[in-house]
């Protein structure tokens, strides 16, 4: 099962990696190319020089070479990422690996193992799920996409740039017959501040945000909100002590999480979300967020969204 995305998401991505990665690699074209995004989806660009806004800094992060460092390469490959979170964790935070995939030649002969997850280490938002039979012709085709493709050409996050390209396979996780809540603590200069829970992400996406005591903000970012309560309280500070061990030492860092009962798992540790393009809303909200990169020990609470 391939999620749905739209014909004209997928031109898009198919055309800007075509155009876009014929172009070197240098700053001044990263940035032309990660302000072309900022304004198609903003209209206008984002300030570099004095940030007021969420993705202003989160982009200026983006530009700055040490967003190509090691260790940030490191915890954006699906596969390798798992190595930081038991050094920093310990054992039993991570989803298994049952396989990885690392060439095409491989890729013809695969036999899955369902039910099973499939998604490139190298790229975002692709995923397979097989629930009890192999691939489809069609779904063959996104694989081979997938592992050819180059998510840095078209997007130009350094963080990717130096991916191998491979596809990992994980076992297919639910709880108890129910999808798993996508669950997400945004953390700035290793302080988790805000949590996201995405639900449903593949049939009626609804998103909301809490802050770290588990009350709800009136804010959104791209998807509606669900308006729904926060749905593991009693592990809320275990959560905030995961995301705090994984997230010192980076001006922000967002640690994504997945429950299974009690068990806290990592899925990923995302550097820049939506590519630095998408704000939140309404705009004194995005304001106050992005004012967590300067101060990020002022108190994020409900009423923190009324003031502003």
């Amino acid at each position: 099962m391939l999620p749905e995305r739209s014909k004209s998401h997928l031109f898009l991505e198919w055309a800007s990696t075509q155009v876009f990665g014929l172009l070197p690699s240098v700053r001044p074209i990263n940035a032309a190319i990660s302000q072309f995004y900022h304004w198609h989806f903003n209209k206008r660009l984002a300030n570099l020089e004095t940030p007021q806004h969420f993705n202003d800094f989160l982009m200026r992060e983006k530009l700055d070479p040490q967003s190509g460092s090691a260790l940030r390469t490191q915890l954006t490959d699906k596969e390798l990422v798992k190595n930081f979170v038991t050094e920093r964790l310990g054992p039993g935070h991570v989803v298994p690996t049952l396989d990885v995939i690392r060439s095409q030649r491989q890729l013809r002969g695969a036999v899955f193992p369902t039910p099973c997850v499939v998604k490139p280490t190298h790229s975002s938002q692709e995923v397979l799920f097989l629930k009890d039979s192999q691939p489809t012709p069609r779904e063959r085709q996104a694989l081979r996409y997938w592992l050819g493709k180059s998510y840095f050409a078209a997007n130009r996050e350094l963080n990717y740039k130096n991916l191998a390209k491979k596809l990992i396979v994980e076992p297919w996780i639910d709880n108890g017959g129910q999808p798993l809540e996508d669950v997400k603590l945004l953390c700035f200069h290793g302080r988790p501040k805000l949590i996201q829970v995405d639900r449903d992400r593949f049939d009626g996406h609804r998103r909301d945000y809490f802050d770290i005591r588990g009350a709800l903000l009136p804010l959104t970012m791209r998807k509606a909100a669900a308006g729904l309560p926060f749905p593991h309280p009693d592990l809320l500070p275990r959560m905030v002590e995961v995301a705090k061990a994984l997230s010192g030492g980076f001006p922000f860092l967002r640690v994504d999480l997945y429950v299974v009962g009690d068990q806290l798992l990592v899925g990923e540790l995302t550097s820049f979300p939506t590519n630095c393009t998408i704000p939140f809303r309404p705009d004194a909200a995005d304001r106050r967020i992005a004012s967590l990169f300067v101060d990020p020990d002022q108190d994020i609470t409900p009423a923190s969204f009324a003031a502003a």
